[in-house]
């Protein structure tokens, strides 16, 4: 057996490079884990499973945001829990929880039904930080230099983004075609893939930030180190309300869609062209990464989300499309493997799965109040309205960040 090395502490680069076939088998584990647990055969059934067996969409809306509000309130915990006792453990421990919220799921009791909501927010919050400082860990190793590791990182966050976008596309076919067999399999088969997803995590080191077990003054330390980065404060806050307003309005652009005219086939067709944008700008990140400035590179993809959302607010179809597809998709797409690269290179090796943590739980907090926002608000205005007024928070959002960017320019002028 090969012995298992871990990592602790602060960043250090392997003694020598790992030879090319130890390479190709930790990206091809990685790769194993990524299909298996993005494999989402449940998504496109479980609210027609819950439907059929007699929720209201309000208990089904409840159920959503108990997943959600458990997933915030165990951020920061799971965290530290990865941060201290292994990143690689914690992904563990997601497989299993997801696995079981899977299993309750397919019993259509509401015990067990909101049992498995609590579980699944728990899993999602244990793979949280998890997942990206492992990944960020992982390109360590795998680097001769340390100049390459941010450059590598982002070729890897694009590359995991992007086996996820196959895995989803391709179960959820799947899973409306076991739904048909039988309704509780998709669920079953789901589980089953979350308990093999833990094979290929045997054959990744472990990654630990730190070797001390004193976990609030782990949380102190990661606070005091988000609250000194005034750049990093800003990319948490903006990636959980980027992210948080890129998925709501995935979902809700879908009536939107529907209001304007078009068939269901055609919206299913809008939705499976958004998929292809997805991955074609997805896998674009690691060049733009490279070749321009970040400040520019930020201030593009505000400019295109609220371009985006204006084209959408529009009652012309043609530009709605382009709009939504083109622009906001396709920005949408890009910020993700971009900001997670921007905040691991900020994010203290210690704490990393900690302040990592944040974002993903003000993502959390970002849905448990837009989602019942936008049903609310477009109970009171239409569509256009509220693309608009997002746009409007864009804008504001790029000015803000112009604004910063020309006060660090002055500043560094006057030195």
């Amino acid at each position: 057996m090969e012995k298992r090395i871990e990592c602790q502490g602060q960043e250090a680069l392997p003694a020598k490079p790992l030879a090319r076939g130890a390479r190709l088998r930790l990206l091809l584990a990685y790769d194993g884990y990524n299909l298996a647990t993005n494999a989402s055969l449940s998504s496109a059934v479980w609210m027609i499973y819950l439907a059929r067996h007699g929720y209201s969409p309000l208990v089904i809306g409840l159920l959503e945001m108990t997943l959600h509000v458990t997933k915030l309130c165990a951020e920061i915990p799971t965290g530290i829990y990865a941060d201290l006792l292994g990143r690689r453990r914690s992904l563990f421990v997601y497989c299993s929880l997801s696995a079981a919220a899977m299993l309750f799921l397919s019993l259509p009791i509401w015990p067990s039904i909101v049992l498995s909501f609590v579980l699944w927010g728990l899993a999602f919050a244990f793979r949280g930080g998890a997942e990206e400082a492992l990944l960020w860990g992982l390109a360590r190793r795998l680097v001769a230099h340390e100049g390459q590791h941010q450059g590598y990182y982002s070729r890897l966050i694009s590359r995991m983004y992007l086996l996820a976008l196959v895995a989803e596309a391709a179960s959820t076919s799947v899973g409306g075609l076991l739904g048909q067999i039988q309704e509780a399999l998709p669920f079953l088969v789901q589980a089953a893939l979350a308990v093999l997803a833990m094979l290929p995590l045997l054959a990744l080191p472990e990654e630990r930030g730190t070797s001390e077990r004193q976990p609030l003054r782990h949380l102190l330390q990661g606070l005091r180190a988000v609250r000194g980065d005034r750049v990093l404060i800003g990319l948490l806050l903006l990636a959980g309300l980027v992210e948080g307003c890129g998925l709501t309005i995935y979902y809700y652009h879908q009536l939107y869609l529907s209001s304007l005219g078009l068939t269901l086939a055609q919206v299913g067709l809008v939705i499976a062209a958004s998929q292809v944008i997805s991955f074609g700008c997805t896998a674009l990140a690691p060049a733009l990464l490279a070749h321009l400035r970040r400040s520019y590179l930020l201030a593009g993809l505000l400019l295109a989300l609220a371009g985006g959302l204006l084209l959408m607010s529009l009652p012309l179809v043609p530009l709605s499309l382009v709009g939504f597809l083109m622009l906001f998709q396709g920005a949408y797409a890009l910020w993700q493997p971009v900001a997670s690269t921007w905040l691991n290179e900020r994010s203290p090796e210690a704490q990393r799965a900690t302040v990592l943590s944040l974002q993903t739980g003000l993502f959390s907090a970002a849905m448990v109040t837009l989602f019942p926002l936008f049903g609310l608000g477009l109970g009171e205005m239409s569509y256009r309205s509220l693309y608009r007024a997002l746009a409007l928070l864009a804008g504001c959002g790029l000015l803000m960040a112009s604004l910063r960017f020309l006060w660090s320019r002055w500043r560094g002028s006057q030195r």
